[in-house]
């Protein structure tokens, strides 16, 4: 086998991603677009630009990398591009051959004036599951050449949003 055989039969295995963060897998041709309808200031306006100032192949430290999610969640805050993120990041992890991917995020760092934590939990789902339904129609699916692809969602509970539920409070004080 060749590399290039080797790398395909890598992408054919059935995967399962177990812990990906939503907000750490934007698309950034959708983090562009996204932050230029809403006006948002970028460190840069091209996918290059981005990789070289803000989604570097290394950070300094921890607290250089967790910044990388601040300007990833600048561009979550309205439904509809939840459910985009959402649904690309399913089909770019179909795509890799993931067949089962469990999304995780916090949606308390979503939450604004316009959106509450139903419309944003929702919101995820919808889009995770367009991708499902999609991908789950195609043809090689349907004759069971292909494994069907599942989601789930781990909703992270933040410390400092306890007062949002009791369970939260029970959880974080456990």
């Amino acid at each position: 086998m060749n590399i290039s055989e080797i790398e395909d039969l890598i992408r054919r295995i059935p995967k399962t991603d177990l812990h990906c963060h939503l907000d750490g897998s934007i698309r950034l041709t959708t983090l562009l677009d996204i932050a230029k309808k809403e006006g948002l200031p970028l460190p840069a306006d091209t996918d290059a630009g981005l990789n070289e100032s803000v989604f570097k192949d290394r950070y300094e430290n921890l607290e250089d990398y967790l910044r990388t999610f601040g300007l990833s969640c600048s561009v979550m805050q309205r439904p509809e591009y939840l459910e985009r993120i959402a649904c690309e990041l399913a089909e770019d992890a179909q795509a890799d051959g993931v067949r089962y991917l469990e999304v995780r995020f916090a949606p308390q760092l979503h939450i604004t004036e316009d959106m509450d934590m139903k419309t944003i939990l929702v919101s995820v789902n919808k889009g995770l599951r367009r991708a499902k339904h999609d991908f789950n129609m195609r043809e090689e699916v349907l004759n069971g050449s292909e494994p069907k692809f599942h989601y789930g969602i781990i909703v992270c509970a933040l410390r400092s949003f306890g007062a949002i539920s009791d369970y939260y409070a029970r959880f974080i004080n456990a």
